[in-house]
């Protein structure tokens, strides 16, 4: 399949399927992960794999907040407004949460600053992608408590937590979200060859997609 019908068909998914993804896609997802670049190849990221129902449960735990009606209105499944809270866990059978360690990350020479994001970025993109290219839908989360994750899941000290990927089948119901999905800005304003336009610069109002 082509980079770019892979990039256009990959739709952020909030309702999966109650199934558990096969453990030869699970280790295609990795080695996509495997084979992403990182500065200087340091190969920082780190990869947990969470496909358990206790820890899945332990997922949902650090993924719940009070309950905001945007986010709500945003995917129902999160909604629990009995309870007074959203819940960002939508039943994915599979969870990869990706962070770096700190101590082996390359560090710019100047600012000081760590490559460790931007690395884990990076491969948790191409297992993304790929995930797309096996059938399988995926959601970004950055929203939990990294503090109540790292104890939850036992991390090392010296992984800092970047973000989860949800996998799974989506479910039959799902459906994009329409406000979402699949709308771009034209690519000139967001792409510029060799100068910066004035508006731009002043703050173009680009409006709702």
């Amino acid at each position: 399949m082509d980079f770019m019908d892979i990039s256009k068909m990959r739709v952020t998914v909030r309702k999966f399927a109650q199934m558990p993804v096969e453990q030869e896609k699970i280790e295609k997802i990795l080695e996509a992960g495997q084979w992403a670049p990182t500065a200087v190849n340091y190969q920082p990221q780190r990869v947990l794999v969470l496909n358990t129902l206790e820890n899945l449960e332990k997922v949902k735990s650090f993924c719940t907040f009070n309950y905001d009606k945007k986010y709500a209105d945003l995917a129902e499944e999160c909604d629990d407004k009995e309870h007074g809270k959203n819940v960002y866990y939508y039943g994915a059978p599979l969870v990869l949460f990706v962070s770096y360690d700190e101590t082996v990350c390359w560090h710019h020479p100047q600012s000081g600053k760590s490559s460790g994001v931007t690395d884990a970025t990076i491969v948790a993109t191409h297992m993304m992608l790929e995930a797309a290219s096996l059938g399988l839908g995926t959601v970004w989360i950055s929203y939990f408590d990294e503090n109540k994750a790292k104890k939850l899941l036992n991390l090392p000290e010296n992984w800092q937590p970047v973000c989860m990927l949800y996998v799974g089948y989506p479910a039959e119901d799902f459906k994009p979200n329409p406000n979402i999905s699949g709308k771009r800005f034209p690519i000139e304003k967001t792409c510029f060859y060799n100068d910066i336009p004035q508006n731009v610069k002043d703050g173009a109002d680009y409006g709702e997609l």
